[in-house]
């Protein structure tokens, strides 16, 4: 008997060890629309930092539900959810179903994580938060939006041809047509001004508008990082929708 409790007693230890010496993480979550409904065949994809290239993938199952097992631990570039479908250079779907992606950014897999993808017809890219070092007690965030009301504006032969819509098109959005929301998980935070920038991309300098935001910190406490939400609604074309993610590591000054 002795032998035997002795036994299962280094089983317990080894199984908690190998637990906590696991070099491995899994990220799962559901993929639906704004209205809640699941997203079923939505790829899920989480990129590296160093050429943007997928580490780990997957499909979202018929009630949206989708995870990602064995995911190294470490610092991803971020995590992308779309149905291929759905994407308009696919041309595989009427217009009116056609959607853009939705980005989690700088994802942090130091343990097992949930993500509940939402996106719609606007593309909150290149979201992320920062600090201005010496200033007022708050955050900084930038963004990106990208309306595929204004994709569509264009014609097939224009959108769905990459390098002529990467060259003659505009597809952000004037800042009076756009409303923001941020969200430190669940605890909204007030917004203290939005000021629009233009980005300039590509080869040819193209210029193209994003938006800086300054508002408050959070008042929970999160941890060793926080991750933000930001939603935004494009007043035009029926009310487009984006949400998008950020992981944001928090400075540990002396």
């Amino acid at each position: 008997m002795k032998q035997f409790l002795l036994s299962s007693l280094m089983f317990i230890l080894s199984i908690n060890v190998f637990a906590q010496n696991s070099n491995t993480i899994t990220i799962s979550g559901q993929v639906t629309d704004f209205d809640g409904n699941p997203i079923d065949s939505c790829g899920v994809a989480l990129l590296y930092h160093k050429d943007f290239s997928s580490a780990y993938e997957t499909i979202s199952d018929k009630t949206g539900h989708y995870i990602l097992k064995g995911v190294e631990k470490g610092q991803y570039m971020a995590l992308v959810a779309i149905r291929s479908k759905d994407y308009p250079r696919e041309n595989a779907v009427p217009e009116k179903d056609m959607r853009l992606e939705f980005w989690a950014w700088n994802v942090i897999a130091d343990k097992d994580l949930t993500i509940n993808p939402r996106y719609h017809r606007l593309e909150l890219y290149g979201f992320q938060v920062f600090e201005v070092m010496g200033g007022p007690p708050y955050l900084w965030a930038y963004v990106r939006p990208m309306s595929l009301g204004k994709v569509l504006s264009y014609s097939k032969d224009v959108y769905l041809d990459k390098q002529k819509m990467e060259k003659v098109s505009d597809i952000t959005i004037q800042p009076e047509d756009i409303d923001f929301k941020i969200y430190a998980g669940d605890e909204p935070l007030t917004i203290h001004s939005v000021q629009s920038a233009m980005e300039y991309c590509g080869e040819d300098n193209k210029p193209e508008r994003g938006f800086f935001l300054q508002f408050d910190r959070p008042q929970k406490d999160s941890g060793n990082y926080c991750i933000f939400r930001i939603e935004a609604t494009h007043k035009l074309f029926g009310g487009e929708k984006g949400e998008s993610l950020y992981f944001y590591q928090k400075k540990d000054y002396k």
